[in-house]
């Protein structure tokens, strides 16, 4: 029988009780903990939750994992219910989905560990990646990635290995967002710079680690990805790649070339920082250039270290808590 560490029922397996906004200059990102009336809404009408349907499922998931062998999971019903969202409220499609979760972590260790702090404040002041402050018409997160010359400098410092664990960082610290959870997310990728020598690092392994986890092990429901700026070496890359996807994901990829109104079709100038057309006045470049940035993020990066860690004290072969050090 699975053995089952028991936690409470708040947002966090580690004991955490809030999470303290992200303000720099005129930007700040608040951590939302309550579900909208809007999310409420969706929840109901796209992912079938309601309050009978809810507990039920949580206990028929509980039911489920018990039977897993060597499997430990979190007993923690905000946990479970992120995977429920993502799938529907089956508690079998659930259950497959936390399996291959710590499946995929079990069977790439080094993907999912601590890297160093400098390291995150080096990401976003590359502007690799950066979540705006504000939901889309939809109440959707709004994801950007800027693909630029700053990643050269940083392979040379860092592994890709790194950026992997940035990405994953950055989706766990989202799925904490029971709006997030219902609504999802929509990423924005900006390839303007991109090169064959950036891509070096991409491996078939890795490529395949990537759609592993964002098809089959990742709780955020990924509701759009919009790709700016693409050349041929893109287009060559993902005639390749979209054979290893599902048709729902390939039709929720979109590309734009440098049409910003095509992108405004599905994501509002409203809810766009002016580079892209809208009209929110948020510089990215400068934004992450900020002195402080370092300071900024210090105690946000630590609290969700520590979620990283208990999460990841859990899974195939494990069952107790992983102590480790801070940023």
């Amino acid at each position: 029988m699975t053995k089952v560490v028991k936690v409470n029922d708040s947002r966090f397996l580690s004991g955490i009780t809030e999470i303290p906004s992200l303000k720099i200059g005129n930007y700040e990102f608040i951590f939302e903990a309550e579900l909208s009336d809007q999310a409420r809404r969706v929840a109901e009408r796209e992912l079938r939750e309601t309050p009978e349907r809810k507990k039920e499922a949580i206990a028929e998931l509980r039911r489920l994992l018990d039977q897993e062998k060597d499997l430990t999971y979190p007993d923690n019903e905000f946990w479970l219910v992120k995977f429920l969202r993502k799938c529907k409220y089956y508690p079998e499609s659930a259950l497959e989905m936390i399996k291959k979760y710590y499946g995929l972590k079990a069977e790439y260790p080094d993907y999912f560990q601590s890297c160093k702090l400098n390291y995150l404040v080096d990401f976003m002041k590359a502007g690799l990646g950066i979540s705006i402050n504000r939901r889309d018409h939809k109440g959707r997160r709004i994801l950007i990635g800027c693909v630029n010359r700053n990643i050269e400098k940083m392979q040379s410092s860092y592994g890709f290995k790194d950026l992997i664990y940035a990405t994953y960082l950055l989706f766990e610290i989202l799925c904490t967002e029971p709006d997030t959870q219902v609504n999802g997310v929509v990423g924005i990728v900006d390839l303007k710079e991109l090169s064959w020598k950036l891509l070096k690092p991409l491996t078939p392994s890795i490529i395949q680690f990537l759609i592993r986890y964002g098809q089959h092990c990742n709780p955020l429901r990924l509701k759009g990805l919009h790709v700016l700026n693409e050349s041929s070496i893109i287009d060559a890359t993902y005639t390749i790649a979209k054979n290893f996807l599902t048709e729902k994901l390939r039709k929720r990829i979109y590309f734009h070339g440098n049409d910003l109104q095509s992108l405004h079709e599905y994501i509002p100038p409203s809810c766009l920082p002016k580079i892209y057309g809208g009209t929110i006045d948020v510089d990215l470049h400068e934004w992450a250039q900020i002195d402080d940035l370092e300071e900024q993020l210090t105690p946000i990066m630590n609290i969700f270290h520590k979620e990283i860690t208990a999460i990841n004290a859990y899974g195939y072969g494990k069952g107790n808590f992983i102590e480790t050090t801070h940023f």
